[in-house]
């Protein structure tokens, strides 16, 4: 069977080709998000971010990342840690 060859112009390629990145990014945003809640503890945060969790403890006494502490324990919010994240 013979192969039918088809080309496409550049810009349409082009426009193919970002669709089908943007749209595996949003998936996989979506779906790491879904396995964590909105506030997350620092052992889920370290998780989230895949850091340990001397360096959020770094970034902690730098006060680099956005959190709250409330009493003995730290919360962060997942969505402040991805713009945090988008900084770094």
């Amino acid at each position: 069977m013979e192969q039918l060859k088809v080309e496409l112009p550049d810009n349409v390629s082009d426009a193919i080709t970002t669709a089908v990145f943007d749209s595996f990014r949003k998936a996989r945003e979506a779906s790491q998000s879904d396995n964590y809640p909105i506030y997350l503890t620092k052992k889920q945060a370290c998780e989230y971010l895949n850091i340990s969790n001397r360096t959020l403890n770094d970034w902690i006494e730098k006060e680099n990342i956005p959190f709250k502490h409330i009493g003995k324990t730290y919360r962060f919010n997942r969505n402040e840690l991805d713009k945090f994240m988008a900084t770094k």
